[in-house]
């Protein structure tokens, strides 16, 4: 289908920071909807219908999304849930605009693929462990952030907090929660409201 995209969340974790002990159930991915107008909720119509061999419905809170059916070893076969985003249908997170993104490609067994970048990792990783504060998700944020950050690049524009108060403020929490991370954070990350008393 051709179609522009970059994998996030723990899926992107897991390939970039290659830790063999962290694990997902899902894939996130954002996609970027040209003149043809495919949209996360077109995809997931045209994936299921055309290709019903390689994907399924999946209701996820009353939407449906795709699932991936993942042939396992021996012949069996799981379904994968697929979470796709679109920036024209998630104005509110100008993060998933992936022409302004930092993205890299991989080679995964023979295949290239996607990512989005350590520093575009790490930033969204900060913003969702606050987002997620008290929630189950909240440690597995905190760890993928702690296996990200020497991988990100300072000076990259994702790494530049200032001036951004939702940044600033879950950065803040984050050092509240775990003061031990501020000078290797301080290190990526600009943000001189934040870091002033470090």
């Amino acid at each position: 289908m051709q179609i522009d995209y970059a994998i996030m969340g723990g899926a992107a974790c897991c390939l970039t920071a290659t830790d063999p002990g962290r694990m997902t159930g899902d894939v996130d991915l954002v996609i970027q909807v040209d003149q043809r107008m495919i949209t996360a909720d077109r995809l997931t119509t045209e994936l299921v219908t055309k290709y019903p061999s390689k994907f399924a419905p999946v209701n996820q809170f009353g939407h449906t999304i795709p699932g991936y059916k993942l042939a396992l070893p021996g012949g069996g076969s799981r379904v994968v849930d697929l979470e796709v985003f679109d920036f024209q249908s998630w104005p509110q997170r100008p993060q998933y605009n992936i022409q302004t993104a930092s993205r890299r490609t991989m080679n995964i067994n023979g295949c290239p693929v996607k990512i989005f970048s350590p520093e575009w990792i790490l930033r969204e990783k900060i913003l969702s462990q606050y987002e997620r504060q008290g929630g189950a998700k909240e440690a597995t944020d905190i760890q993928d952030l702690m296996r990200i950050i020497p991988l990100a690049v300072p000076g990259k524009p994702e790494l530049n907090f200032s001036n951004d108060q939702k940044l600033e403020s879950a950065l803040s929490n984050l050092l509240q929660k775990r003061p031990g991370l501020a000078l290797r954070l301080k290190e990526k990350i600009n943000c001189a409201p934040v870091f002033g008393n470090w």
